[in-house]
């Protein structure tokens, strides 16, 4: 039984299946997604005059098949009620909540006052979501990256929302990096506001009408979705990082903090040595950059999220440092390891006590200045009971 309260760092909710009409501003309810399925029963999304998730050629979509023992959502996704009975299943005690379909499509539309509604209209729906038990229940808005000073005005306004904990990256708008100045203004609004960025990879890319989203590394050159997933999701952190780094945003924006979700941790050491070989023998191309990246990233700006079957999940704590390192359940997208996900790092011999507490718990505390916390764990409630 833990003695402290398991956070999931990266849960998530499917906000594709609300009608998000009731929550966007009357000019733009006619363009609210629309959900169908096409004449091969895949499910997709109506929105900005595309279809969405497409079921083949190079796409941003999820599409089949998988394996049979994948189901790929649940009703909690939706229901916030059953969301907390599958917490109690798997012993998460907090869960930190992102989108799925509108959160990982929405930087990529063209029209930037639809992106900053639905943003909108995502994020009071979120807030309805969590008010059925807001120390549990912590969001991460959306904010339409596309259009940075309307982005910032949706910071503000999630600064003052109880049960928003972070707000979402991509990890390009249309191919701009995201260390370019345009999103400077976010970043600087971030810091002002003391709200953590998380960095949320997706697959990316419509081969069929070319460069246009957000782009996901590789992912124009593949016909199968397990290809663009294997490399769009790390490689687009790695570009990110990378980028974040070298063009000295952290250096310019020193209370920033910004995690990398989702994309596994095994690359980090690699990237983080590769990085520091670069940033030494090619000085002069990082003129914005005053420290190391390995400074950088074992620093208290950057943290990342683990998936907890990895087995190089010791390595990885051990070279860059066991409080940049985030648990995360990804509930309930079809990689997710529910109901054993907690288990899959409680029950670990090679990690100590302390390197599980700082994983499960004290890590995500302090990246997103977790406060309100329920006063009695899964396991005390659970076991009091019996």
């Amino acid at each position: 039984m833990t003695s402290y309260p398991v956070i999931d760092a990266d849960g998530h909710v499917n906000e594709g299946d609300v009608d998000l009409r009731p929550w966007l501003p009357e000019a733009y309810r006619p363009l609210a997604p629309i959900r169908l399925k096409d004449n091969r029963g895949h499910a997709r999304i109506l929105l900005e005059g595309r279809i969405w998730a497409a079921s083949e050629g190079p796409h941003p979509g999820v599409s089949g098949p998988f394996a049979p023992h994948i189901v790929g959502s649940r009703p909690g996704m939706v229901d916030p009620q059953l969301r907390l009975q599958d917490m109690d299943t798997e012993g998460i005690d907090v869960a930190v909540l992102f989108g799925t379909q509108i959160a990982l499509t929405v930087n990529g539309l063209m029209d930037k006052g639809l992106a900053a509604a639905l943003c909108h209209a995502v994020n009071l729906w979120l807030a309805e979501y969590c008010a059925a038990d807001r120390q549990r229940l912590r969001a991460v808005g959306l904010i339409p990256c596309q259009d940075p000073p309307a982005a910032v005005r949706e910071l503000e306004w999630l600064a003052k929302q109880p049960s928003f904990v972070s707000a979402m990256l991509p990890t390009n708008v249309y191919g701009r990096n995201l260390g370019e100045p345009d999103f400077f203004p976010i970043y600087d609004a971030a810091q002002a506001l003391e709200i953590p960025l998380c960095v949320h990879p997706q697959t990316g890319h419509d081969g069929q009408y070319g460069v246009w989203g957000v782009m996901g590394a590789g992912s124009e050159r593949f016909f199968k979705y397990a290809y663009v997933h294997m490399t769009a999701f790390p490689f687009e952190l790695m570009i990110a990082l990378m980028h974040l780094i070298g063009e000295g945003v952290f250096d310019r924006f020193p209370r920033l903090r910004v995690g990398f979700m989702e994309g596994g941790i095994g690359w980090v050491p690699y990237w983080v040595e590769r990085m520091d070989e670069h940033f030494e023998k090619l000085r002069p191309q990082f003129p914005n950059q005053q420290r190391r990246p390995s400074e950088i990233v074992r620093s208290e700006q950057v943290a990342f999220t683990c998936e907890p079957e990895e087995a190089t999940l010791e390595y990885v704590l051990d070279v860059v440092g066991e409080e940049q390192v985030m648990y995360a359940s990804d509930y309930a997208h079809w990689d997710c390891e529910f109901p054993n996900s907690v288990r899959a790092i409680r029950d670990r011999a090679t990690l100590s006590p302390e390197c599980k507490r700082r994983v499960l718990s004290e890590n995500a505390i302090r990246f997103f200045r977790l406060e309100n916390l329920p006063a009695h764990t899964v396991a005390e409630r659970l076991s009091a009971a019996r």
